[in-house]
């Protein structure tokens, strides 16, 4: 339970006992001091009564030749004495004052007055005073020591007991007013003991509680994630703390705490800084890969496609010519027969005018990659509209409708049109033949970033992921029940990289597939 009280209740319970023990040991103190002090006035008290009766009675003893007991009546009145006693010694008075009257009277008085007990016959024997505590009372034994004026009556040297006077004075009056100050006191050391510790505790409070608990909700803000939680906010703050500027060491404390909590701030702000600088880093070091990766696709690509392009050359530049033999030869051979002969030599000659219409597509491909072209401002807008109407009535025939949607005041686009047509026819009869059971075909040309885009969109049967990346290669297709080679794509794509432009396909299977080009205007592409 101690482990977990503040520390300012700590310091509070560590303090009272020491000042509950500084009051016990004060007023034990005081007490015996008191004590003390009710002695020695009760023994100066003591000592002037018995000086004041021994000078009365020297006083009467040489004057009036007698002791007036009513004097010593009314020094026995005195409230603080409770009982007073004259004690006679032997006297020893001279031949000359035995007769006497004096003499007398001494006589009588020594009868009278003898010792009671041995305190009173101990002071008498040695001259030296008596004193004893009894309760509230004091008793005091004290001699009459003898004096020059003594000798004139007595035969004693000086310092000789005579007499002596046995006091009892009560200690009530003293012991009262001796408690009523042990009191005073008391209150006095209690009340400084609370207001010490009062203060002590607000001193606590004020020095040691209140930062320990600001270093406290400060360590948990921070713990939070609360950087901005500052402490101190003396003009230290902001520069080095340094001892100088604390008040004491848990201040100073506070100063090293937010200097601390500034430093670390720094630090995260630093490495946040250096976190945002990575990942824009890392941002651009993945373009700069997709770039690479698109430039070596395009590369392998141009190199795949120039490899095949000059494969097919060759075959298509060897067989063409026993191709157009074997044409001419059935196209001879038909004219001279009829019935099943007729149909068989005019099934064989659909097959190899397919055969040939092939071959002149393979070169056309390999001679279009290498021909340079003459460029012309195209206009692209007149280019499509020519090209739907041209064949909007063959695509009817197929259920499919055609609109164009196209920007008002197209940029020209510097390039061959006719080249520029086939890639769009080409589009287009893809198109159809991807929507055996009709559809819809858009194109919609737009500006964007300097070019001129133009997508060409069917809600066709679409083309499978697998097949996207393959789609520009050459040879490759996926048309089953029509005819084609493969190339219609291909030659598309190679018509387009020399018009500095670029080509990309998106396809949804069942939904359709949209072609998107763009072409640098006309001012961009000789920039």
């Amino acid at each position: 339970m101690f482990r977990t009280w503040s520390i300012s209740r700590k310091i509070l319970l560590g303090i009272l006992p020491l000042f509950l023990l500084f009051i016990a040991l004060s007023v034990a103190l005081n007490n015996r001091f008191q004590e003390q002090e009710l002695m020695e006035q009760a023994q100066i008290a003591a000592h002037t009564y018995a000086d004041i009766i021994k000078e009365s009675l020297v006083s009467m003893m040489t004057t009036n030749l007698q002791v007036d007991e009513k004097f010593l009546e009314r020094i026995g009145s005195i409230r603080q004495l409770d009982t007073l006693h004259i004690l006679v010694n032997n006297l020893r008075l001279r031949p000359e004052v035995l007769d006497s009257t004096k003499g007398k009277q001494f006589a009588r008085r020594h009868r009278t007055s003898e010792p009671h007990d041995e305190i009173e016959r101990e002071v008498l024997k040695t001259g030296k005073p008596q004193f004893l505590r009894d309760g509230d009372h004091f008793r005091g034994v004290l001699p009459f020591n003898a004096t020059e004026v003594c000798q004139e009556c007595h035969a004693v040297p000086i310092g000789y007991a005579l007499g002596a006077t046995d006091l009892h004075i009560s200690l009530s009056q003293i012991s009262d007013a001796a408690q009523g100050n042990w009191r005073r006191s008391f209150i006095i050391f209690v009340g400084f003991a609370v207001v010490a510790i009062v203060f002590a505790s607000v001193l606590v409070s004020r020095f040691v509680s209140r930062p320990v608990d600001a270093l406290v909700k400060a360590t948990a803000e921070i713990s939070a994630g609360n950087l901005d939680y500052a402490i101190v906010r003396e003009k230290s703050v902001g520069r080095h703390a340094t001892q100088s500027d604390a008040y004491d060491e848990l201040s100073f404390l506070s100063m090293k705490f937010d200097a601390m909590r500034e430093s670390l701030k720094e630090k995260i702000r630093q490495l946040d800084e250096a976190n945002v600088s990575l990942a824009e880093r890392n941002v651009e070091v993945e373009h700069a890969l997709a770039r690479l990766k698109e430039a070596q696709d395009e590369l392998l690509k141009s190199e795949r496609l120039a490899a095949t392009g000059h494969m097919t050359a060759q075959l298509s530049h060897e067989i063409n010519n026993p191709i157009h033999n074997i044409q001419s030869l059935l196209e001879s051979s038909l004219r001279k027969v009829d019935g099943v002969a007729h149909e068989l030599i005019s099934l064989a000659l659909e097959e190899v005018t397919r055969m040939a219409k092939l071959t002149r597509q393979m070169l056309d491909f390999y001679r279009g990659s290498l021909v340079e072209f003459e460029r012309s401002p195209v206009d692209m807008h007149d280019l499509l509209q020519h090209l739907i109407k041209e064949n909007e009535h063959a695509f009817a025939d197929h259920n499919i409708s055609m609109r164009l949607m196209s920007e008002d005041n197209l940029p020209l686009v510097a390039g061959s049109r006719d080249k520029l047509k086939q890639v769009f026819l080409n589009l287009m009869i893809n198109a159809r033949d991807a929507m055996p059971q009709g559809g819809e075909l858009s194109i919609i040309a737009t500006r964007r970033n300097g070019c001129v885009q133009i997508q060409v969109a069917d809600t066709g049967v679409g083309i499978p992921p697998e097949h996207l990346g393959k789609i520009f290669d050459a040879f490759f297709t996926t048309k089953k029940e029509v005819s084609g080679v493969g190339l219609g794509l291909s030659v598309s794509y190679g018509i387009v990289q020399q018009h500095k432009g670029a080509i990309t396909v998106s396809s949804v299977v069942g939904a359709g597939t949209t072609f998107t080009i763009e072409l640098p205007a006309q001012h961009d592409l000789y920039d």
